[in-house]
């Protein structure tokens, strides 16, 4: 079996966070208490007073029902919070962010922004009820509504498109999945073409398609495109080729020093690797040790605190997996201090959590793969 279908089953039950990468705008439509109260919340979560932001929402909530931006901003948190807690609750947990995020649409049912983050969260719960057997599964339902709508405020949403074409193309029929919709939108999207239109093709490529050869032809097409580079490099680790990964990983950071955060998917990789690792020491060591350096990598990047917590309880993981049980502790205090609700997903938290309260994410990353 290939990393790349290995990694597909450890993504079942070890990520239900999404992905890394992001570019904003700022709507122009939010009122004064974004400017007050919510941004106020925003400010004490970003310095990891999760808890203090947490209180700050609920107490304007109770003041004022009607405030749909704070119900925005408690339900990210709420998010942020189950992914730091983790455990047996994380479901229910997720499903008080659902409750929150659908408050705040009611109230504002034609914002971009909300409907954006309630197609993520119920997306979570439709993959968890998914991979637990249930058949019928109204929350993919709710996921697919929710971008539509959004798509439909912003016809070219092109991001909001490939998740689409994924959901109705990665999900069966009669989970609520629609092969003929995925193709119609990526038929749209391939005429507009760029790296887009590649997305969206890739997308609907079958499972043993050659993906590596797939995105050096795009990289022929885009030559020094940043993105391309990011999705060859992706392509190359789902083959084991990862010395080609870190080079496309590496030049595409170069031209775009945002994309650092391809060095959690690198660490990703080799976090999987190890876990398969079995009684193999020398290889559990060489994935540990490429992992962590990968995250080192990253942190120099000078993330935001939420992240640099994140990435600093990845090396704490890394040291567990060594059996250095003091030395993780040391790591996963240290991540606790930045941030005591730091996500312990193997996958790194969705970036969308930690965007401005007022700011509508550009961001895509597949919502099927670990990378």
């Amino acid at each position: 079996m290939n990393t790349k279908c290995i990694l597909r089953r450890h993504f079942i039950i070890m990520t239900l966070s999404i992905a890394v990468s992001f570019m904003t705008f700022v709507c122009p439509c939010i009122g004064q208490e974004l400017d007050t109260t919510v941004q106020k919340a925003y400010e004490l979560r970003m310095q990891g007073k999760v808890n203090d932001a947490k209180a700050l929402l609920e107490k304007a909530i109770i003041q004022d029902s009607n405030n749909a931006a704070a119900h925005y901003e408690l339900a990210r948190i709420q998010l942020h919070r189950a992914l730091g807690q983790g455990g047996r609750n994380l479901i229910d947990m997720i499903g008080n962010a659902q409750e929150t995020i659908e408050k705040a649409l009611e109230l504002s049912p034609n914002s971009v922004m909300y409907l954006h983050f309630a197609g993520h969260v119920y997306f979570m719960q439709a993959y968890y009820s998914l991979m637990t057997g249930n058949k019928s599964n109204q929350q993919l339902a709710k996921s697919i509504g929710a971008f539509k709508s959004a798509l439909q405020l912003i016809p070219d949403y092109y991001q909001v498109m490939l998740y689409l074409i994924e959901l109705n193309s990665q999900f069966p029929e009669e989970a609520g999945g629609n092969k003929a919709e995925a193709e119609q939108l990526a038929g749209q999207l391939e005429e507009i073409g760029g790296v887009f239109g590649a997305k969206a093709k890739s997308i609907l490529l079958p499972e043993d398609a050659d993906r590596v050869d797939y995105w050096q032809k795009v990289l022929k097409e885009h030559e020094g495109n940043p993105d391309v580079l990011e999705e060859l490099g992706k392509a190359y680790l789902g083959a084991d080729k990862v010395d080609s990964a870190v080079s496309c990983f590496e030049n595409a950071i170069e031209i775009d020093p945002k994309k650092a955060s391809l060095f959690l998917d690198l660490s990703i990789y080799y976090s999987f690797l190890g876990m398969r690792a079995g009684d193999n020491k020398e290889l559990l060591n060489k994935c540990v040790m490429s992992g962590d350096s990968a995250i080192a990598r990253y942190i120099e990047s000078k993330p935001i605190q939420p992240m640099l917590a994140y990435a600093i309880g990845v090396r704490g993981k890394y040291k567990f997996f060594l059996g250095d049980q003091e030395q993780g502790q040391v790591l996963f205090k240290e991540a606790e201090a930045l941030d005591p609700y730091f996500s312990k997903a193997t996958a790194a938290p969705n970036p969308d959590l930690f965007i401005p309260p007022g700011a509508i994410s550009q961001n895509h990353r597949y919502l099927m793969r670990p990378f």
